[in-house]
């Protein structure tokens, strides 16, 4: 067996001791080695399984190098999926070396771009807080920011979102809601923002923001577009977040099968500015549909729906009445009753959808096909009633 190289016994020395060193000397005298030293340790990481102990925590040692060693003017991207780490059966990062690390990009990789923080072992909770996330606000070229399974606050997110000029797109998906989440947080500086607060009853809401519109004709008409979905658990929640966003909200998703409480309300909240719905009822109940419908169905021009079932007596003529500006309906696991479609409340219907794979009752469909400007339908139904053939192919 060959010696192990000097600078190989030098890294080893440093990653041993490096929480007894002085961190200020280490800097100065890392800096003619610092390239170097970070290729080495690559190669050394590469077959450090061979020699692993499964004793030592190999990984927190090598995390508490790394601010060292990443650390210069010319990195614009950093991934933590492209930083060193071994392969050791009992060894992971704590989040208390994983947030020290994070406390220095401002200073040691100030020219970052790009900039992707993830987990880094799923037997560890990883956090942002304020000290990490005041090193991250001092990376004034920052563009992209992506945090996925670490947990930051709303708090952060929206500091970073305003202090961070260059900053185009945010995307993180454990976001601890800390302050109000609410669409006067969020100002007007970003052009587009998703939230998915699925786990707003925990207290989290996941959420992607960017500068600039997204591309494509869904949103070529607008300059400000907010996409909220919600699964919530009462009432109160739906009602909460829906008047928090009703102001500027263009499109909502709602996922009804916790909603416990769905056939107790009353009216549901005004949504000025919606144009897209999509509702899942979840066999829960349509009441929550009807009573959307019935406040904000005039502005929606498209509107999805899954898991109506035919005991709701939710008919064609019903929709339409309601929406009388729909472009678009797509139904998914939907069971609808009758072959009522108004003519006069389908004048913008351009795309018809309906799909259900297990439906045992009979469905009609052809008054829908009088839409005069309809020109895109899609039908994967097991059971058709044909009995209005004519009108059909009339229309056809």
């Amino acid at each position: 067996m060959e010696p192990p190289l000097l600078l190989d016994l030098a890294i080893k020395a440093l990653i041993d001791n490096i929480d007894k060193l002085d961190k200020d000397l280490v800097k100065t005298i890392i800096v003619p080695f610092r390239q170097k030293m970070l290729k080495e340790m690559f190669e050394m990481l590469w077959n450090h399984h061979l020699t692993c102990d499964g004793e030592d925590d190999h990984n927190d040692k090598l995390w508490a190098i790394l601010p060292f060693l990443i650390n210069s003017k010319y990195y614009t991207k950093l991934d933590t999926l492209d930083l060193p780490g071994m392969v050791c059966p009992f060894s992971t990062v704590t989040n208390s070396r994983f947030q020290e690390f994070f406390r220095g990009v401002g200073a040691n990789t100030p020219n970052l771009r790009e900039l992707i923080i993830r987990q880094l072992t799923v037997r560890e909770e990883y956090s942002l807080e304020e000290r990490e996330l005041n090193s991250i606000i001092q990376l004034k070229n920052l563009a992209f920011l992506y945090i996925q399974n670490v947990q930051v606050p709303l708090s952060g997110i929206l500091d970073m979102s305003r202090e961070c000029k260059k900053l185009d797109c945010i995307r993180a998906n454990k976001v601890i809601i800390d302050v109000q989440l609410s669409c006067a947080a969020f100002g007007d500086n970003f052009a587009y923002i998703y939230i998915e607060a699925y786990d707003f009853y925990l207290g989290r809401t996941s959420l992607y923001m960017a500068r600039t519109m997204r591309g494509g004709s869904k949103y070529k008409d607008y300059t400000h577009y907010i996409h909220l979905r919600l699964r919530p658990r009462t009432n109160q929640e739906l009602f909460l977040l829906a008047q928090r966003f009703a102001e500027k909200l263009k499109e909502i998703r709602i996922v009804c099968t916790y909603l416990n409480d769905a056939k107790e309300i009353d009216e549901f909240p005004h949504l000025p500015q919606i144009k897209r719905a999509t509702i899942l009822s979840g066999r829960n109940s349509a009441h929550v549909l009807r009573c959307f419908l019935k406040i904000n169905g005039q502005s929606l021009q498209e509107l999805s729906l899954c898991d109506v079932g035919i005991e709701e007596k939710m008919a064609f003529s019903e929709i339409f009445n309601l929406c009388p500006n729909l472009k678009s309906l797509e139904l998914n696991a939907c069971t609808l009753v009758g072959n009522d479609a108004p003519v006069d409340s389908m004048q913008q219907l351009k795309r018809f959808s309906w799909c259900s794979k297990n439906a045992s009752d009979e469905v009609a469909f052809s008054s829908i096909l009088s839409a005069p400007l309809l020109e895109d339908i899609y039908i994967d139904l097991p059971k058709i009633d044909f009995s209005d053939n004519a009108t059909i192919i009339e229309a056809w």
